[in-house]
């Protein structure tokens, strides 16, 4: 690092020190050192009153950002960005990013509010875009919000001249309500995990809570009241209140596979029409 900034001293002749930083990061990025190259772009905007430079480091930093994973991070340090004082055809690019990184970085609601901003942000341009439209039909999927996205990708089929008439959203995911489970399950011991389809589990709930049960009947008739209290109804009670949350976490595992099957599906058709 001492190395880096006494070279930087050695500039040739008209290069500012912002444009040797900004082809330091250039450099830093290519090797696959995104980090170091993130703090170099960083430099460059402090260094650099040359909006084109500015502008290099911008999306110099927002791709070092998403090569690394930090999608969050990008869309906060955009936020910043679309604040500044650029021509409207970058602006709207930044947004684009911003989009992006916000669906990236599982923001799906973000996203979505962002996207319906772009009209009224830029009324004089084309907002829309096919990734606009992938990202949208996309976070709509992910929030399940079926309705809306199955019309995005209908507008979509439209849009590429593709048959409309072939949609994923015609069989929607089926999914269990976890209501159901905790009823079954309350009331039919292992009743809640057939249902979640664990029939395996089910079983071992039916016969853990009835040794456990009838260990306490048993006992209590014997005159073994402790027994009957310590032992067999606290085995009954523990595996019956564990069967009950058991049977909701099976749902919401079903639930969550059978949603991101569908929405994998959806992806691969949207990506099929685009890349057309």
């Amino acid at each position: 690092m001492i190395c880096t900034f006494l070279c930087a001293t050695c500039l040739t002749n008209g290069q500012s020190l912002a444009q040797w930083w900004l082809q330091q990061a250039d450099s830093l990025a290519g090797a696959g050192r995104f980090f170091e190259a993130g703090i170099a772009y960083d430099r460059v905007g402090f260094e650099e009153a040359d909006s084109a430079a500015r502008l290099s480091a911008v999306f110099g930093k927002v791709h070092c950002l998403k090569q690394q994973g930090r999608f969050a991070p990008a869309v906060q340090y955009l936020n910043g960005e679309v604040t500044n004082i650029y021509p409207d055809s970058v602006l709207l690019v930044l947004r684009h990013e911003q989009i992006t990184c916000a669906y990236l970085a599982g923001q799906f609601e973000n996203a979505l509010s962002l996207l319906e901003r772009l009209p009224y942000l830029h009324p004089d341009r084309p907002t829309e875009t096919p990734l606009t439209r992938v990202v949208r039909i996309l976070s709509l999927n992910e929030l399940q919000r079926w309705p809306e996205a199955g019309a995005a990708y209908q507008q979509l089929l439209a849009q590429a001249g593709a048959d409309t008439t072939k949609t994923p959203y015609r069989q929607l995911p089926r999914l269990k309500s976890e209501q159901k489970a905790e009823r079954l399950s309350t009331f039919i011991p292992g009743g809640g995990q057939f249902y979640a389809g664990k029939p395996g589990e089910a079983i071992l709930s039916i016969l853990v809570q009835s040794a456990g049960l009838y260990f306490g009947v048993t006992n209590f008739l014997a005159g073994y009241y402790l027994s009957a209290w310590g032992v067999g109804a606290a085995l009954f009670g523990s595996f019956h209140a564990g069967g009950i949350r058991r049977s909701q976490n099976l749902v919401k595992e079903y639930n969550s596979r059978q949603v991101r099957q569908f929405n994998e599906t959806v992806k691969k058709e949207v990506l099929k029409q685009v890349d057309k």
